[in-house]
């Protein structure tokens, strides 16, 4: 699971580890952050511990047009990560998939472990100083949801995001 940190150099080379040592498969799985929340700006959605993904839509739908907008805009950052992402996995020798889901990466990432198995979980995020998910212990939390063991990779802000 990613978002800002797709395609950073220690995302990338943790895949590639991977791949070498027989991991053939990838889902990756990018929860929408809304533009102006990027790299850690001030003001905007924060996503709390015990936030339903039901919750992140209401606020995004509080403005109406322009909430709709930025969730458009969130929409198409995702997906163009994530597409980028696979090419990389894929060039890199293995399979690969992903989708682009709400904000809420904890709702997200529990919605696709009951879904499939997995054999690893990886959250790449933000520096610690910038990282919501790691403000509200997402790997963590993503850990007690997951039988299989989770790898935090924090990406250093001035190489990878």
């Amino acid at each position: 699971m990613a978002n800002q940190t797709l395609g950073g150099e220690k995302l990338e080379r943790t895949v590639r580890e991977r791949i070498e040592r027989g991991d053939s498969s990838f889902f990756v799985l990018v929860p929408m952050t809304p533009p102006h929340d990027e790299s850690g700006w001030a003001g905007g959605f924060v996503a709390y511990e015990g936030m339903s993904g039901d919750e992140a839509r209401a606020w995004f739908e509080q403005d109406g047009e322009h909430r709709r907008a930025q969730m458009e805009e969130a929409r198409s950052l995702a997906e163009r990560r994530l597409a980028r992402m696979v090419q990389a996995i894929e060039e890199a020798g293995a399979r690969a998939e992903g989708a682009v889901c709400d904000a809420d990466p904890l709702d997200a990432v529990k919605k696709r472990l009951a879904e499939s198995s997995y054999t690893e979980v990886i959250v790449s995020t933000l520096p610690e100083r910038l990282s919501r998910w790691l403000k509200m212990d997402l790997p963590s939390r993503v850990a007690r949801a997951s039988s299989a063991p989770v790898t935090t990779i924090e990406a250093d802000r001035t190489a990878d995001v």
